[in-house]
Order: C-alpha cells, then structure tokens, then sequence
C-alpha cells in the first residue's frame, strides 16, 4: 500500500521522503547462544543490522513528532515493533526513508533488507516480495465533519466522489469491490473514483470539496480524528474490507523471511506484541498469529 504524507504538508512530506534516515538501536541479543540470531543470513549476522525501509509520514504506524523533520526522531507502531524484532534477531535496526514506489526495487537490489511501513500483502506484489503479515487494515471511508449527516452509511457514498490515491492499489480494489458488492445491489449508481497524488492531495481534495468523500486505513485515520485533528473528519460506517499487512522481504531471501517470522512469533508469545499494539490504541487489529502471504507460516 503506498504511503504518502498523510497530516503533514505536502512540502514537509517531500523532505521527509527525500534521501535516508535511520536511528540505530543496540543489538542486545547477538550471541552464539542466540537460536533466531543463529537462523539469519551469514551476512545480516555479519553485518550486525537490519537496513529498514520506513516512511514516518503515517501515523500511528510512523511518524515525526510535531514540530520536528529530523527522521531519527520517528516514532509510532511500526518503529517500535522493528525494533523490538531486531532485538530478538540481535541486529540493529537502521531506518532507511525513500520514496514509497522505491522500495520494492530497492529489496530486490540488496539496498534494505525489508520494508515495515503499513506495505500491504497483495497478491500484484507476491511475484517479488514475500510478506511476513503483523497486522489487519480496513479501509475506511471518511468525510468532513460539517457533511458527515450526508453519510450515515457506508451505501450513502455511492454515486458521490471519493479521492483516493493514485498508487494505492488496494484500496481502489477494495472500492470496485464495494461497487458490486454495496453500490450495485442496492441499485444505485457506483462511487466516482477521483485519483489523486498521494494523501496529502486527498485531503485537499476533500477539503476543498472537489470530493465528498476519501478513503484511508481505519488504523490512521481513527488516530488522526481522536489525536491530532479531533472534530475536522467524520468516519463513515465500518471499513470496507480486511487487507493483510506485512514485513516485506525478497522473495529470494528465504531465510531472512523465515528469521523475521520467527521473531514475531516470539513477540507474541511474550506479550510484547500486545503491549506495543496497545500502546499505540491498535490491540483490535494486531493478528492473532504469524502468517506469511496470508498463510501460517511453517
């Protein structure tokens, strides 16, 4: 799922996704006596890091604390749970900030080793990454507060304009099937896709009233309504669909797939997979186990 800058500027959003970032944190558990450190690719162990494609520009998953751009400085859901994993591997986690559609690319070429940042496990993306899933989005639709008595339902957005970004894959799926699924057995006409660059753009959009309605993962934009901009957005029934999200890795690098799932798991059997989802207010979409690509992992 692509990424944009959600409740910063689309100027900020471009520094923050120029270049790289990354904060280091001590490897506390790199030993020989270490059976998950032991599972990972001679030359992770070696390296002693984990390079980490993260976006801070989407929170609660990550983002900057206000008032700062230094990426170092990112905080939320994903920073914490990457961490928390590379303390089980014995690696550092490095945080490495590109442009969203970069790294996929930059897997496949060795230039990160995973990415952790809200990425969607879809079936377009499989051929090439392989997603260790950590939790469930559900697209939501949203609208402003001053229009949401227009919307009492999910059905009242049929027939309206929903902004949505032009890359996320996913959420314009969910949206098609919405038509057929809402929109078309009740009769009434589908929701008018208007595409748009990125969040930042769709919220303009929706505030400049070009749209009525946009559409964001509930995870955020229940943070952003209770948190950040309480009163500005009005929520629109229930989300639209479930939509697995992962740790990408290369679909060649097995055994690093396979050590990241394994910590995960080791995470959930502590608690401190429960503790950083109720941290964050996210307890209700964490998963209940590991899967990888949407299957339980071996």
């Amino acid at each position: 799922m692509k990424k944009s800058a959600t409740w910063v500027s689309v100027a900020v959003a471009a520094a923050l996704l120029a270049g790289c970032g990354g904060t280091d944190e001590p490897a506390t558990n790199a030993s020989s006596d270490n059976p998950l450190n032991a599972m990972l690719p001679e030359s992770v162990r070696n390296a002693g890091r984990l390079n980490v494609g993260n976006s801070p520009v989407y929170p609660p998953m990550s983002y900057l604390p206000e008032g700062t751009e230094d990426r170092e400085k990112r905080q939320g859901f994903d920073v914490d749970l990457a961490r928390a994993i590379g303390e089980k591997l014995g690696v550092t986690v490095t945080f490495v900030t590109q442009e969203y559609e970069q790294y996929i690319p930059s897997l496949a070429t060795g230039r990160i080793d995973l990415v952790q940042s809200a990425m969607q496990d879809l079936e377009s993306r499989r051929d090439t990454v392989d997603f260790v899933d950590y939790y469930t989005t559900g697209p939501q639709l949203f609208t402003r507060a001053d229009r949401a008595g227009q919307f009492p339902t999910e059905a009242d957005v049929c027939g309206h304009k929903v902004a949505v970004d032009s890359g996320d894959t996913g959420y314009r799926a969910a949206l098609t099937e919405f038509n057929t699924r809402v929109c078309a057995a009740a009769g009434k006409p589908p929701v008018q896709e208007l595409t748009t660059n990125g969040t930042a753009d769709a919220l303009l959009q929706l505030q400049q009233g070009r749209a009525d309605v946009s559409i964001r993962g509930a995870e955020s934009i229940r943070y952003v309504t209770k948190e950040q901009e309480p009163g500005k957005y009005a929520l629109i029934g229930k989300p639209i669909a479930e939509i697995p999200v992962g740790i990408g890795v290369s679909k060649k690098e097995t055994q690093l797939r396979d050590a990241v799932a394994a910590a995960l798991k080791a995470l959930i059997e502590d608690g401190t997979y429960a503790k950083i989802g109720e941290k964050w207010g996210l307890s209700d979409i964490l998963r209940p186990a590991v899967t990888v690509n949407g299957q339980p992992a071996a």
